[in-house]
């Protein structure tokens, strides 16, 4: 069971502001991440993590996307930060 609640970008409760960054994360990436869902709690939080990730590993990158998450993980592996 999840510390944080994990937002249902489908439940009809969801407060609009909260299932359009959810959408809008799920375009970007392709499938929606538990961790995306659990910070739509803070939807402002949601948006500036999401432009945080297309601006260091996205957005004028030398780096082919495969690439990119590949340094991710060994950043990851090295920090011992795994999720």
């Amino acid at each position: 069971m999840a510390r944080i609640p994990l937002v249902d970008e489908n439940d009809p409760n969801v407060p609009e502001e909260a299932r359009g960054v959810l959408l809008q994360a799920g375009q970007s990436r392709g499938r929606l991440l538990n961790i995306y869902r659990a910070m739509a709690n803070r939807p402002q939080a949601l948006r500036v993590f999401l432009e945080l990730v297309s601006t260091v590993y996205r957005t004028n990158s030398t780096l082919e996307p495969r690439h990119g998450e590949l340094a991710y993980l060994t950043a990851t592996a090295v920090n011992d930060c795994y999720y």
